[in-house]
C-alpha cells in the first residue's frame, strides 16, 4: 500500500501491538520472523515492553480507516491479528473527534473485542450485530 495520503486522507501515526489475552508475550517469538524481515509499508518493528509492536504511518480519512485495513493486511499476509493500539487509561474519555484520543480509545476497544470475542465463542457477525443493536444502527 502506498503511504501517501490521497485527497481527504491524513497520514496517521500509531502503534499496533500483538498482545494476546491468553499466553505470555514474547517480542522475539519465531511467529514474528516474517513480519520482522518484511514489515508492511509504512511500518517499522519494535518491542513494546515484552510485546511485538509495529510503529506505523498510514493514510486514512480517520484513524480507524487507517488502522482497520492494515490489521486485515497483517492478518491475511502474516497470520497475526494485531489487537492493541497501546492505549492505556481507556476510562479517560474525551470526545475530540475521529482522529484524537477518543478515536484511539474506541480503536483499542474494538481491536480487543475482535480478539477476545472469538475466544468466548462469538464470531464477527455476533460482534457487529451487538454494536448495531446496542447503538441503534
Amino acid at each position: 500500500m502506498d503511504a501517501t495520503p490521497r485527497t481527504g486522507e491524513t497520514l496517521h501515526r500509531f502503534r499496533l501491538i500483538h498482545c494476546q489475552a491468553e499466553g505470555a508475550p514474547d517480542c522475539y517469538a519465531p511467529r514474528y520472523e516474517v513480519l520482522r524481515a518484511d514489515p508492511p509499508q509504512g511500518c517499522s518493528v519494535e518491542c513494546f515492553g515484552d510485546y511485538f509492536c509495529l510503529r506505523c504511518e498510514r493514510p486514512g480519512t480517520t484513524l480507524l480507516a487507517a488502522v482497520a485495513p492494515l490489521c486485515a493486511e497483517i492478518r491475511e499476509d502474516y497470520g497475526v491479528l494485531m489487537n492493541d493500539l497501546g492505549i492505556e487509561g481507556l476510562w479517560d474519555w474525551t470526545a475530540d473527534g475521529t482522529d484524537g484520543r477518543g478515536a484511539e480509545i474506541v480503536g483499542q476497544l474494538l481491536l480487543m473485542a475482535a480478539e477476545r470475542g472469538p475466544l468466548l465463542g462469538y464470531d464477527v457477525d455476533d460482534l457487529v450485530e451487538f454494536l448495531r443493536t446496542a447503538a441503534g444502527g
